[in-house]
């Protein structure tokens, strides 16, 4: 029941509920997908991420877990849940360097140290900077301290919690560290539920460049993430930057979700006409 089942999700990737859509069930799945399960109401669509020669649905691949995560926890949860260890080409792959790693010391550096095998005493490879023990041990401190705060949140982000931790981890976790990627997609998420718009935005623009790196480009995440980030700037009446993730949003959920879809029609295609008429030509 379990493994054949859908998390029912709305528009914006909230769960609704479960299903059973025995003939999508046959679909593998991959953390780098070419496909993705959609929603409109119950009524399951499957669409294309990329552009397949003929459409054979055993090469069809959609993921079943958000993949923000590091390889070993991807495939932890999915061999929890869906009891197979996962050996797609991303798990096969080595991960990006940056997603356990720590920031360089120097606040004016954007190079990554890679805290588990660097050692006191050892300099950052691009401007040299020293790496030092308390350093080290503050890294480590921060990665329990968010670890622990991540777990307590994964139903229901606090605010002021995810703030602490993006506090503690300036400077000492690397802008593509995941756990701090992830403490950001809350912070983000609670400032937006609370209306505190200044910090969604910053947060928003936080997060561009890290869900283009983990999801990429052509992922209803990211698209989701440009219209967010797009609503909110219309709201603060910055209509040009607003129709720049609008735009940007159109081209990815024309795909992810289509043109007939309703967060398309409805949601998305009024705000750039909006914006369009506003912005200088």
């Amino acid at each position: 029941m379990c493994i054949n089942s859908f998390n029912i999700i709305d528009q914006e990737l909230q769960c609704l509920g479960t299903g059973m859509y025995l003939g999508a069930s046959v679909i593998d799945h991959s953390c780098n997908p070419n496909a993705v399960a959609i929603f409109e109401g119950p009524i399951l669509h499957i669409r294309a991420l990329k552009t397949l020669q003929y459409l054979d649905w055993s090469e069809i691949r959609i993921s079943y877990i958000d993949v923000l995560n590091t390889t070993k926890d991807r495939q932890k949860e999915l061999e929890a849940a869906y009891y197979f260890l996962c050996q797609c080409p991303r798990c096969l792959a080595p991960e990006p360097p940056e997603i356990n790693a720590a920031a360089c010391p120097n606040d004016q550096c954007d190079n990554y140290i890679d805290a588990e095998s660097a050692s006191a005493d050892d300099k950052c490879g691009k401007c040299g900077a020293a790496i030092t023990e308390n350093f080290l041990e503050l890294f480590k401190q921060v990665i329990e301290f968010t670890d622990i705060h991540l777990q307590n949140m994964k139903q229901l982000a606090y605010f002021d919690v995810c703030e602490i931790c993006l506090q503690k981890q300036r400077g000492v976790l690397h802008k593509f560290n995941i756990k701090h990627v992830k403490t950001l997609d809350l912070a983000f998420q609670s400032s937006i539920d609370f209306q505190k718009w200044d910090f969604a935005r910053t947060y928003a623009l936080e997060l561009v460049d890290a869900f283009h790196k983990y999801y990429g480009q052509m992922h209803p995440i990211t698209g989701l993430l440009h219209l967010k980030l797009g609503k909110i700037l219309v709201f603060e009446e910055k209509d040009a930057f607003a129709f720049d993730h609008l735009t940007k949003a159109y081209q990815i959920l024309k795909i992810t979700h289509g043109v007939n879809s309703t967060i398309f029609k409805e949601e998305l295609i009024p705000l750039l006409q909006q914006t369009r008429m506003t912005v200088p030509r």
